[in-house]
């Protein structure tokens, strides 16, 4: 989340974010552009991310190596 001292001018160096902006709401921002108003908390880091998709920036993590589980007798 962000200082509510600072609010939006702390998105200065972020290319997307959220700040607060009202109770248990988020507003969701493209550089210090506020563009998505009153997400319900609870759905903000989805959100996030679709906007980030809509932007084509989005990448997904690369698939981890999963290491064989030993038989344990």
């Amino acid at each position: 989340m962000d200082c509510i001292v600072n609010g939006p001018g702390e998105m200065a160096d972020a290319d997307f974010g959220y700040v607060g902006g009202a109770p248990g709401k988020v507003n969701l921002y493209v550089g210090k552009t506020a563009v998505k108003f009153n997400i319900p908390e609870t759905e903000a880091v989805d959100r996030l991310k679709d906007l980030i998709r809509e932007h084509g920036k989005w990448v997904d993590p690369a698939p981890q190596a999963t290491t064989p589980v030993e038989a344990v007798s």
